[in-house]
């Protein structure tokens, strides 16, 4: 992995030209979020799915949560929690399991 591109990163968007794009087979960070990203394809959803992400994501602006698509979507369901960082969601139970791993479970086994 080259690491001459450190000096020049100031953004994540930088971040994702120089290291994440390029490693995951993408010419650029804008190549990389348009093709990668799942939003242009909720609304095509037929099976019960739930989409959680928290509120206070870092990486994510509010216009990256899909509250329109999810209004009223028969199959989608969102989930905005307060916290739970990026991919977080790390509180655990009595047993360790972790948070969204029991919310997933609760999900299908009302699904």
């Amino acid at each position: 992995m080259r690491t001459d591109a450190l000096d020049h990163i100031r953004t994540l968007r930088d971040f994702d030209d120089a290291y994440t794009a390029p490693l995951n087979g993408f010419r650029d960070a804008d190549t990389y979020y348009r093709e990668a990203s799942s939003k242009p394809l909720l609304s095509a959803l037929s099976v019960p799915t739930l989409l959680i992400n928290a509120a206070n994501d870092p990486f994510l602006a509010p216009s990256c949560y899909p509250t329109a698509i999810a209004e009223g979507h028969p199959h989608l369901t969102l989930e905005v929690p307060s916290s739970g960082g990026h991919v977080g969601f790390v509180t655990f139970s009595d047993t360790g399991t972790y948070w969204s791993e029991r919310r997933a479970a609760s999900f299908l086994a009302t699904a």
